[in-house]
C-alpha cells in the first residue's frame, strides 16, 4: 500500500501498517476522513455527502454524516434526523444534533414534533427548556408560566428563547413588579448588564430605567455618582440605578463606594441599604480591605448569597478572627457547607474555640477523602497518610472489553488522526457511566495510545478502585529531573505544575496560546530566551518536552527569586507575579490561609491542586510523607517579602 501523509492540526502523520503506532495512518479512508472534515468547514454539502457515503461502515462514520444533517438543519428531513439518532444512540453526536434539531423546531415552532423529542434530551439546557416553556403556552397548559417563574427569579442569565415566555408570564400577572426590580437588581449586581436590560423591557416605559442612564452608571460609577441629583426619596429606576453604581464602583474604590453609601442611605429604603452594604463588603473582601467586615456587620446577614457569605468567611480567616469563621460558615447553605472547604475551615474554628470533639469529629470523616483538605486534616489529626503505588491493574480482557466500545474505537481512531479535540469529547461521553474497572481500563488504553491527560482524567474519576501511579505519573523523568536541578527547584512541584497545566500533553495549547507542558506564553518563552540567550527561538520548540522544562523550570526560578514563597511562585505562575504579591497580608500568613483567601477562583483552585499534586509527587519520587501544612508553610508579610522583579512577565 502506497504511503498516505497528511498535514493535520501540525502534525505530519505517515501511513503505517501498525494501528498502535503513534500518528501512523494504516489506512486510505484516514484520506477521506480528514477531507470530509474540511469539506464540512468549508460548506461544500456535496462533496461531503459524496464522503459520507464512501466512508459508510467506517469506525468514524458518524462524523461526515452529523456534519451534513448539522449543517443543513433547517432544510433537513425530519426522517433523516430521527434514523441517525436512532442508529448512533451511543454518541455524543446523537446528543449534540438532538439539541441543534430541538432548538431548530423551537425557534421555528414546530410543536409537535418538538413535543415528541424534548422527553429524550438530557442535561440542564436552559434555551431548550424556554422553548419546552413555549411549546406548554401554546398548547394553554396552566402549569407552564408558574413552573417558568422559578427560572426567572433564580437571576440566572438566560437566552431570548426565555424573552417569550417572561414577557407572557408578566402580562398574565404570573409575575409581579417586585420580581422584575428585584431579577433587574441581581442581574446588576452580577455583572450581567445585557441580561438586565432586557428584563427592564418588561416593565412599563413609565417606570422602566432609562437605558442612557444605565450606559452611564455602567461605564463610569464614579461620575455618575458625584453628578446624580435623585432627591430625597427617588423613584424605584433611580434608586437601582444608584445601587448598581455603588456596587459597580466597589469592584475597584471599596471605601469610595461606602462613603457615597453612607452619603446615600437616607434616600434609600432600609433593604436597599443592607443589600449595598452587602455589595461593598464582598468586594472589599475580595481585595482584602481590613474593613470588610465592618461592612458586612451593615449589610442584612439573612439577604447574603452563599458567596458573600463565604468571603465574610475568608475575610475573618485573615483577621484570625475564629468565632466569625464558624458563624459564617453555619450561615451557609446546607449544600455549601458539606463541601470540604467548609467542613476543614468549620472544624479548624471549633478546635480554635475549644470544641476539639465536635472539631476531630468532623476531621475525621474528612481525613478520608483524597483532596487538599483532606490532607490537611489528617495533618491535623496526627494521622499518618501514605498512599499506595500498587493500585489495581486491568488485565487484558478487561482492556479487550473496553476497547470493544465503540465509543472507545471512536476516541482512539479520533486521537490516532490528532483530532483532540473530538477524542476528548468521545472519551468524556463513553467515560461518564463507567464502572472503576472499566475506568481504569479506559485510562490504561489511553495511556497506550499516547493520550496522558485523557489517562489521568480517567482513572481521577475512581470511587473505589483506584491506580495512583496512573494519576501521577512521572513522565519525561529525566529532563524534568536535570531542569528541577539546574534551577534549585523541588521536582516534586515541577511535576505538580505540569499535571495540573497540561496533563502531560505535550501538544496541549491553551485558548489563550499556552503552549507544551508548562503552558508557557510564547511571550513570556522569548523573555526566557532573552535571558538565557537561547538563539534562535521559535515559539514551535515549546513542543519539546526538554525545551519546555527547561524553559518554564527558568521562568519559575526567577519568580521565586522574586516572592520568595513556594505558594506566592504557583500563584504567580497562574495570574502573575503582580497580583500574588498584591494578595499577601501585612503580617505572615498560614500558607492555608494565603491559598484560600485568593480573590481569584481559578488561581485559588490552581494552588489547592498544585500542591496536592506535590504532596503525592514527593512521596512517589522520594518515598517520603510530609505534612501539606508543613508543605504549604507560611506565606511571609508584605513588608518581609521581596520587590517583585519589574521585567518578570
Amino acid at each position: 500500500m502506497a504511503l498516505i501523509c497528511i498535514k493535520t492540526l501540525g502534525r505530519t502523520m505517515c501511513a503505517a501498517a501498525a494501528f498502535a503506532a503513534a500518528f501512523a495512518c494504516a489506512e486510505p479512508n484516514d484520506a477521506l476522513f480528514l477531507a470530509a472534515r474540511d469539506a464540512a468547514a468549508r460548506g461544500q454539502w456535496r462533496a461531503l455527502q459524496e464522503y459520507r457515503d464512501q466512508l459508510s461502515g467506517h469506525v468514524l462514520a458518524a462524523y461526515p454524516a452529523y456534519w451534513l444533517l448539522s449543517g443543513n438543519l433547517e432544510r433537513s428531513d425530519p426522517r433523516e434526523v430521527q434514523d441517525f439518532l436512532a442508529r448512533y444512540p451511543d454518541s455524543p453526536l446523537a446528543e449534540s444534533l438532538r439539541r441543534e434539531w430541538l432548538r431548530v423546531l423551537g425557534a421555528g415552532a414546530s410543536w409537535e414534533q418538538f413535543r415528541a423529542e424534548y422527553p429524550k434530551v438530557g442535561g440542564d439546557d436552559v434555551e431548550i427548556a424556554c422553548y419546552s416553556f413555549q411549546e406548554r403556552l401554546a398548547r394553554n397548559d396552566p402549569d407552564a408560566l408558574p413552573e417558568s417563574r422559578a427560572l426567572f427569579v433564580s437571576a440566572r442569565e438566560v437566552p431570548t428563547a426565555c424573552d417569550p415566555v417572561f414577557t407572557r408570564a408578566f402580562a398574565d400577572g404570573a409575575l409581579t413588579e417586585a420580581q422584575v426590580w428585584d431579577r433587574l437588581r441581581r442581574l446588576l449586581a452580577a455583572g450581567s448588564v445585557k441580561d438586565a436590560r432586557r428584563t427592564n423591557l418588561l416593565l412599563p416605559k413609565k417606570v422602566a430605567m432609562v437605558e442612557k442612564e444605565l450606559d452611564r452608571a455602567n461605564a463610569d460609577p464614579h461620575r455618575f455618582l458625584v453628578h446624580e441629583r435623585f432627591g430625597k426619596r427617588p423613584a424605584r429606576d433611580s434608586q437601582e440605578l444608584l445601587l448598581f453604581a455603588l456596587e459597580k464602583l466597589s469592584r475597584s474604590k471599596p471605601d469610595e463606594a461606602a462613603e457615597r453609601l453612607a452619603e446615600a442611605s437616607p434616600r434609600l429604603t432600609l433593604d436597599e441599604v443592607q443589600f449595598a452594604w452587602g455589595q461593598v463588603a464582598l468586594q472589599a473582601a475580595l481585595s482584602h480591605n481590613p474593613r470588610a467586615l465592618e461592612w458586612y456587620g451593615e449589610a442584612d446577614a439573612a439577604g447574603l448569597t452563599d458567596s458573600q457569605i463565604a468571603w465574610r468567611a475568608r475575610a475573618a480567616l485573615r483577621t484570625g478572627d475564629w468565632k466569625e469563621v464558624l458563624s459564617s460558615i453555619q450561615a451557609l447553605s446546607p449544600q455549601e457547607a458539606r463541601q470540604p472547604t467548609w467542613r476543614y475551615w468549620r472544624a479548624r474554628a471549633l478546635r480554635n474555640l475549644g470544641a476539639k470533639e465536635a472539631a476531630d469529629g468532623l476531621l475525621k470523616g474528612l481525613a478520608k477523602e483524597q483532596n487538599f483538605y483532606g490532607l490537611l486534616a489528617a495533618d491535623e489529626l496526627g494521622i499518618p497518610v501514605v498512599p499506595s503505588w500498587d493500585g489495581w491493574r486491568p488485565e487484558a480482557a478487561d482492556l479487550e472489553r473496553v476497547r470493544a466500545i465503540p465509543g472507545i474505537r471512536r476516541a482512539l481512531e479520533l486521537h490516532r488522526l490528532g483530532l483532540d479535540n473530538e477524542a476528548v469529547r468521545e472519551w468524556l461521553w463513553v467515560t461518564r457511566n463507567l464502572d472503576d474497572r472499566s475506568l481504569l481500563a479506559a485510562a490504561e488504553l489511553a495511556r497506550q495510545a499516547n493520550e496522558p491527560d485523557r489517562a489521568i482524567n480517567i482513572a481521577d474519576r475512581t470511587v473505589q478502585l483506584h491506580d495512583l501511579a496512573q494519576r501521577f505519573p512521572t513522565l519525561h523523568r529525566e529532563a524534568l529531573a536535570a531542569a528541577a536541578k539546574q534551577n534549585d527547584l523541588d521536582e516534586a512541584l515541577v511535576y505538580g505544575i505540569i499535571r495540573q497545566e497540561s496533563r502531560f500533553n505535550t501538544d496541549a495549547r491553551s485558548s489563550a496560546g499556552a503552549m507544551g507542558l508548562m503552558q508557557l506564553m510564547p511571550s513570556t518563552a522569548r523573555w526566557v530566551a532573552r535571558q538565557t540567550d537561547v538563539k534562535p527561538f521559535r515559539t514551535d520548540m515549546l513542543a519539546s518536552p526538554e525545551t519546555n522544562v527547561q524553559m518554564g523550570t527558568y521562568y519559575l526560578r526567577r519568580v521565586m527569586n522574586a516572592l520568595g514563597h513556594p505558594i506566592l511562585a504557583t500563584a504567580a505562575y497562574n495570574a502573575g507575579p503582580g497580583r500574588a504579591r498584591r494578595w499577601l497580608d501585612e503580617r505572615p500568613l498560614e500558607g492555608a490561609i494565603y491559598t484560600e483567601t485568593i480573590p481569584f477562583n481559578e488561581t485559588r483552585e490552581y494552588v489547592k491542586k498544585v500542591f496536592t499534586n506535590a504532596w503525592y509527587y514527593r512521596h512517589r519520587l522520594t518515598g517520603k510523607t510530609v505534612g501539606m501544612r508543613e508543605l504549604l508553610g507560611t506565606v511571609p508579610g508584605s513588608a518581609a517579602e521581596p520587590a517583585v522583579a519589574a521585567n518578570i512577565p
